[in-house]
């Protein structure tokens, strides 16, 4: 028997359900982009400490062999020749030095393919930011900077960056023409893409000159030493980042070796601005396929554009300088500014990178 003075129990009116679940939704709504915000922040700062590791390797093997990792050694004896890449030759002073070693006792890249220990998926050359193809060993986020140097074009493609290398639209291979007046004054144009240059005496390919580069690397395999930065270490460009997904040299690289051989480790340059938007492609199509390419001027097989510094961080790009320490540069940078802080010798008075 019911005590007199008990009440009857009621559940959640519908309304009430309907409200209470309302509030939560919009609870979520204001914690989650807070949440993702958080995660980024924590994505971005693993990126950096990955650029830091990879500068700091780079100081120290100048400090032990006299002069900075070439872009691509193509000639010399292995691991320091071979075709290894700066990347796979500064992992040593990484804490990925164990890669390294297995790599280093095969004798040669080739033999390391052979093996099955390239192409590697390396944790240090992946940004967590950038999850495309995040575990295919050809990838790598990082790349060593060459500054303005001359991107010349080749078939139909406008090359609309190439006034920042100070020098003219050129079709052909070395050093284009200079522009009078020059856009930004302190250097000269440069060997196109940094490549290898033919000795008219010998027919051999042999690294650009010195002169001919602007930035830290070529990819012609130009030795570059701590002297030869003459604007000073805290004002120039060493690594960067870069999106496998919009860069026609990683994506097309047929080398098998990924990040530890070949030129594609060496390619980022400046004359392009940074987070230049490329037009996505599938990864099954083929090079050249013209219907991903509406616009010539965001098109990934067009080198002239697909050459710049970017990544998946809101905003601007990491990069690492020459006394390694780590920067995050804004998208909206001065571009000019831009272009000498990425050249190593244009003898411009320059505030530190902020």
């Amino acid at each position: 028997m019911r005590s007199p003075t008990s009440r009857p129990l009621h559940g959640f009116t519908l309304v009430e359900l309907l409200v209470v679940i309302a509030i939560i939704g919009i609870l979520i709504a204001l914690l989650l982009p807070a949440v993702q915000a958080a995660r980024e922040a924590a994505r971005r700062t693993q990126c950096m400490n990955n650029l830091k590791q990879l500068a700091l390797g780079c100081i120290n093997f100048e400090s032990t062999h006299g002069a900075f990792p070439r872009g691509n050694a193509y000639d010399g004896t292995f691991p320091n020749g071979g075709n290894t890449s700066w990347l796979l030759q500064v992992l040593v002073y990484t804490e990925q030095s164990s890669i390294y070693d297995a790599i280093v006792a095969t004798g040669s890249l080739e033999e390391a393919a052979r093996q099955g220990l390239l192409p590697a998926y390396l944790a240090l050359a992946r940004c967590p930011s950038d999850g495309w193809e995040r575990y295919d060993g050809r990838y790598h986020n990082y790349v060593g900077s060459t500054g303005p140097q001359c991107n010349s074009t080749y078939s139909h493609y406008d090359a609309p960056f190439q006034l920042h290398c100070n020098g003219q639209v050129s079709r052909t291979d070395g050093v284009p023409p200079a522009l009078n007046p020059p856009t930004h004054i302190g250097y000269g144009p440069s060997a196109s893409w940094g490549s290898p240059v033919q000795n008219p005496v010998t027919g051999r390919y042999e690294p650009p000159a010195l002169s001919m580069v602007r930035g830290m690397f070529a990819r012609g395999g130009t030795t570059i030493r701590i002297h030869n930065v003459t604007d000073g270490t805290s004002k120039t460009l060493l690594l960067g980042e870069l999106l496998p997904e919009f860069s026609e040299f990683q994506r097309y690289n047929t080398e098998g070796h990924g990040w530890a051989g070949g030129n594609s480790v060496a390619q980022g340059q400046t004359i392009q601005p940074i987070n230049w938007r490329i037009d996505p492609v599938p990864v099954s199509s083929r090079w050249g396929e013209t219907q991903y390419c509406p616009d010539p001027n965001h098109c990934l097989w067009n080198w002239s554009v697909t050459w710049g510094f970017k990544s998946n961080h809101a905003g601007g790009t990491v990069f690492a300088l020459v006394d390694g320490s780590v920067r995050f540069l804004s998208e909206m940078i001065d571009h000019k500014t831009y272009q000498y802080f990425g050249c190593r010798h244009d003898g411009q008075q320059m505030d530190t990178i902020p």
